[in-house]
């Protein structure tokens, strides 16, 4: 049985939301709300007074698409009178407001999850399989680079690709270091470079930047059995061992948002986050810097 769902905020990464959501199998969409961006071609109902949007869709479960000097207020409001809750992104001003989302969750008892979809990328659900059959793992590097991206890199890149190495290795950081650089921008970082070791031993580096021309997301794991390389835009995964190469298979009928709500579709009917990141996982990656 289908769940309603309510999208909050109808920018760039609402329209995504819904359009994803249209195809789904385990949500339907009940309704919109955003007091500004009001689109009349869209064939969901659209509301601009929240109580109206509450009382008359009545959805089980929303998601967050609301600008980041929103987000707080908008789930807030919502944890009021829904149960369940998908922020899209976890892109918050400070560690005060992933907090005051917190205690307003375990307030009115909400289950929310933060919507790093990364880890619901084709290659990385491939990568993960593979790294079962490893006895161990030596180190994670990932180079994920944005070109002409707005915001702060930390906020928009870092705490993402943190969260995905954490989930790859199953482990806490424990020695993290960072350094910024500003080349094109002078308000604002536009180049980090990440490094920590996790508890259980294994080095992580990742570089982000906004400058350049090229957008590129990759990753390369040292194992025992060998180097593992991984495209998280063009989907391509292969394993480079003492025997040569091989390409490993990779579902790309799969997108990263239908694994997510399939995840969250199952957080909403047994109160089980599985692969979803929480709130408590961003607190702690936001508390490193």
């Amino acid at each position: 049985m289908k769940l309603k769902i309510g999208i909050i905020g109808y920018c760039s990464t609402g329209k995504k939301h819904y359009l994803e959501l249209r195809r789904s199998n385990e949500f339907e969409i009940c309704g919109i709300f955003d007091k500004d961006n009001v689109d009349e071609f869209c064939r969901a109902d659209f509301y601009t007074d929240f109580k109206e949007f509450i009382e008359v869709a009545q959805p089980q479960a929303v998601v967050l698409c609301s600008p980041r000097e929103e987000m707080v207020e908008a789930f807030c409001q919502c944890a009021k009178y829904c149960q369940n809750i998908l922020i899209s992104r976890p892109v918050f001003k400070s560690i005060a407001d992933l907090k005051e989302i917190k205690y307003a969750a375990k307030t009115n008892k909400t289950r929310v999850c933060t919507g790093i979809s990364e880890r619901f990328n084709p290659t990385i659900l491939s990568l993960k399989k593979a790294l079962l059959k490893e006895e161990e793992i030596y180190s994670i590097s990932i180079a994920h680079f944005k070109p002409l991206c707005d915001g702060n890199i930390i906020n928009e890149l870092s705490v993402s690709d943190i969260d995905l190495a954490k989930n790859i290795i199953n482990s806490e950081v424990s020695d993290f270091y960072y350094t910024q650089t500003n080349k094109t921008n002078a308000k604002s970082a536009d180049n980090a470079a990440i490094s920590f070791k996790s508890k259980n031993q294994i080095l992580v580096h990742i570089t982000n930047s906004f400058c350049g021309s090229l957008e590129r997301f990759k990753i390369e794991v040292n194992a025992k059995n060998g180097v593992y390389f991984g495209d998280l835009i063009d989907h391509k995964l292969h394993q480079v061992s003492e025997n040569g190469q091989m390409n490993l298979k990779i579902d790309t009928n799969n997108s990263e948002l239908k694994a997510q709500y399939e995840a969250f579709y199952d957080l909403c009917q047994s109160g089980e986050s599985g692969e979803l990141s929480n709130i408590d996982d961003a607190i702690k990656i936001r508390e490193l810097f």
